[in-house]
């Protein structure tokens, strides 16, 4: 008996150190898609000797920042957090209440570039590990371009032309859903960073250029001048009616965001499309796609986790976790220098422009302009449908925009 005793007292005292080095990291997010992510993550690290489990909560992408706030201000969380872009209302929230802790020097962020760090950064700190950048432009069906002999622009006047060639055969060149007022925002936005470019969004951004220039208004009369390709009656459409037209094959182009790549292959698996940003009116302007970051991983700055939480976060970090993040979500990890699944072409494209033409200045999402109120966004999201209803030419639209931004922009009230 005492011999049985001392054996188990034995396996006690070896099993101790391992049991107590054992640590729980709670994550809370809103995205499902994310759970098979996480158990990854916990097996590639357990197999670096790390004792940490995960343990990943999901909640309605709705409710979500509203429960993890009310959550933090009760003194109950998790040690890492899902967090929005910057500038944006709901993470900035968490940082006047000093939930999030600033990981420069915590986390290595080497394989991410400054336009990705850009969306989750203030005063030079950087508050999160971006997870997903999204990029958004023209995604085309690569059969009609062929059967019509049809390349990629390289300036609107040539996409103009190929507009007028699909029109004459009775193909809808574009497909635009003017009754959701967020996707015509999101149009004239990636039609900015390159007619009139990256170079004149840096201008407006410091005050040395007005959305009243000629350069912005002629581009407002050029996108409403482009509405007689689109399909009949597109205001009345919406973004599902959008991914069933491309998906079947009934209109050429969309004006649209990478992540819509699911949805049209779940309906036409056999579809072959492509995606090119938007050319810009004068050769000499580099075209730029316009992306941003989808989301960040925080850490709780009241977390009494950290190391395991920051162990973790590191490996966030790595392109090991980035190849892990795309091959199992289908969506672009924000790390460079990772291989996109093969199986997913579209993805490898986008990368691609992602990692070498993203624009660094903008004025949709993530942008300056989208600090204050009105924002950028509000006024485009109700002025865009106004333009294209005939009801507001482009100069009035210009105007809103310059006159709504100067009442708290900084730049524009000097």
């Amino acid at each position: 008996m005492a011999k049985k005793l001392s054996i188990v007292l034995l396996l006690i005292a070896i099993l101790s150190p391992m049991y107590a080095q054992q640590k729980t990291v709670s994550i809370w997010g809103w995205r499902a898609q994310d759970v098979d992510v996480w158990k990854g993550v916990e097996t590639a690290l357990k197999a670096k000797g790390e004792q940490i489990s995960i343990r990943y909560e999901v909640f309605p992408p709705t409710e979500y920042d509203s429960k993890l706030l009310v959550s933090l201000q009760g003194g109950v969380g998790p040690d890492i957090m899902y967090t929005r872009r910057l500038p944006g209302a709901r993470t900035q929230a968490l940082l006047d209440n000093g939930y999030l802790t600033a990981i420069n020097g915590l986390v290595d962020l080497s394989n991410f570039d400054d336009v990705s760090l850009s969306f989750i950064s203030t005063d030079n700190k950087v508050w999160g590990v971006p997870f997903a950048n999204q990029i958004i432009g023209i995604f085309y069906n690569r059969a009609i371009f062929d059967k019509y002999k049809l390349k990629e622009p390289q300036t609107w006047d040539e996409m103009v032309q190929i507009a007028e060639t699909l029109k004459k055969n009775g193909v809808t060149p574009f497909f635009v859903t003017g009754k959701e007022a967020w996707i015509l925002a999101m149009q004239n936005a990636m039609v900015g960073v390159s007619y009139p470019g990256d170079e004149w969004i840096g201008k407006l951004t410091v005050g040395k250029a007005k959305f009243t220039d000629p350069e912005y208004v002629n581009m407002l009369k050029d996108l409403n001048a482009l509405k007689k390709y689109y399909q009949k009656d597109f205001m009345a459409n919406t973004s599902a009616e959008q991914d069933v037209a491309f998906a079947m094959e009934q209109a050429a182009m969309v004006f649209y965001g990478v992540w819509g790549n699911t949805n049209w292959l779940k309906m036409n698996p056999d579809l072959k499309f492509d995606y090119f940003p938007i050319p810009p009116k004068d050769k000499k302007v580099p075209a730029k796609a316009y992306t941003y970051m989808d989301g960040a991983y925080g850490l709780n700055n009241t977390s009494k986790n950290k190391e395991a939480a920051l162990k973790v976060l590191n490996y966030t970090g790595t392109k090991a976790y980035g190849e892990l993040f795309s091959s199992t979500t289908g969506e672009i990890t924000a790390i460079n220098g990772v291989t996109m699944p093969a199986s997913k072409p579209i993805l490898v494209k986008c990368y691609e422009k992602m990692t070498t033409i993203a624009a660094k200045n903008r004025y949709w999402v993530g942008s300056p302009f989208d600090a204050g109120t009105p924002s950028v966004y509000n006024i485009l999201e109700k002025d865009m449908q106004s333009m294209y209803l005939d009801q507001m030419t482009p100069e009035a639209l210009a105007k809103r925009l310059q006159d709504g931004v100067s009442t708290w922009y900084p730049a524009f009230k000097k």
